[in-house]
């Protein structure tokens, strides 16, 4: 194991667990410049040896690390994200240190690049810090449904076109839709969004029906085989909707029923927010064609997993389904938890159970448990 220094960054020959106890006097003792270099030497012994480490050895430095990275230079840290970013077993305490950072310089190599980044830790990035911070995680190897959500929610028309071009990226169809509403005016987002064959053919046919000229004109233009293919399978699908509407409103007797307003979905995370709790209630009794009655039972029960399977069902993203879920309860609950089973339901398994709530006008949590 590497040698502790001291407050000079010499090496000093000390077991290194006495590390943790000589740290607070090093600290105090010490410059910036010189806790700077402290610094650098651990990283440099990390790095010399960090594929033989096991993950206690690993713990160790990030303890040390962990406390020295608040009291050093901003040349420093920039070094130490850059050199601990494509580490597999890189010190996860420094790494989320690191990724906090309201500095992009500090944070964005790491956002890019670190696989020691939670979904949990990202999501609540995407929903607090710049849209710089946006731009390095929508650039990662790889973005869950649960984070893309989360991202694309807050994300400029820069960021949305970044996005949008990540292949490791997946989209709910929620992300795709909000992205898609965005590319209908700008040329750039909507060849991106026609690259890609997930997109689908329901949302890329309502771009392109709500598209610009500019943006029709430019995709037309587009000599991608799989993009021609697309834009002539929406158009001629377009054409048959307009058929269907035409005859449907030429029946006597027949109506075309309403598309779901976007503008519901926005009130409603905005009295969330404000906790607005029976105005909550309301709106999403409305969105979910659920009774109120039923969502209130459901509160009743303390049950969060049914209010976070309406939420699902409403198509809201994480940050947004936690503002319904602490409106309605006052409490998020176990945050980690609730995370976790939100991301995991499947828009098929939060239908089910809707449905059962629909018919039961009620639902124990017992019977919410057995159809998940």
């Amino acid at each position: 194991m590497p040698r502790p220094l001291d407050a000079g960054g010499r090496a000093v020959t000390v077991a290194p667990q006495a590390l943790f106890a000589e740290l607070p006097t090093v600290l105090a003792q010490g410059t910036a410049a010189t806790r700077s270099e402290i610094l650098r030497r651990l990283t440099d012994l990390f790095l010399a040896q960090a594929g033989a480490f096991q993950d206690e050895h690993v713990a160790l430095f990030d303890g040390v690390m962990a406390v020295i990275v608040d009291t050093v230079e901003r040349h420093a840290l920039i070094r130490l994200g850059l050199q601990l970013a494509p580490l597999p077993n890189a010190p996860i305490r420094t790494i989320a240190r690191l990724v906090h950072s309201d500095d992009i310089a500090v944070a964005g190599p790491v956002l890019e690049r670190s696989t020691r980044i939670s979904d949990e830790v990202l999501v609540d990035i995407a929903s607090t810090k710049t849209q710089a911070h946006l731009a390095s995680i929508a650039v990662r190897r790889a973005l869950s449904v649960v984070v893309t959500d989360a991202l694309v929610g807050r994300a400029d028309l820069e960021v949305s076109r970044k996005v949008m071009a990540n292949r490791g990226a997946h989209f709910s169809e929620t992300g795709f839709r909000t992205i898609a509403g965005r590319a209908h005016l700008d040329e750039a987002l909507a060849l991106l969004v026609a690259g890609r064959g997930d997109v689908p053919a329901e949302v890329f046919r309502d771009m392109v029906k709500n598209a610009t000229d500019e943006v029709r004109r430019r995709l037309a233009r587009c000599e991608e085989p799989g993009v021609r293919q697309r834009l002539n399978q929406a158009v001629t699908a377009i054409g048959s909707q307009l058929l269907h509407a035409r005859r449907r409103a030429e029946a006597p007797g027949t109506a075309t029923p309403a598309s779901p307003a976007p503008d519901k979905l926005k009130a409603l995370c905005e009295k969330a927010r404000s906790g607005k709790r029976g105005d909550v209630i309301e709106d999403l009794a409305v969105i979910t064609e659920v009774p109120d009655v039923a969502i209130k039972n459901l509160i009743k029960q303390g049950s969060e997993e049914g209010i976070l399977i309406l939420c699902k069902v409403a198509g809201l993203a994480w940050p947004d389904a936690k503002a319904v879920l602490l409106a309605l309860t006052g409490s998020a609950g176990d945050p980690r938890t609730a995370f976790g089973t939100f991301s995991g339901l499947t828009a098929e398994t939060a239908q089910r159970v809707v449905r059962f709530i629909r018919l039961r006008k009620s639902a124990s949590h017992a019977e919410i448990r057995r159809l998940m």
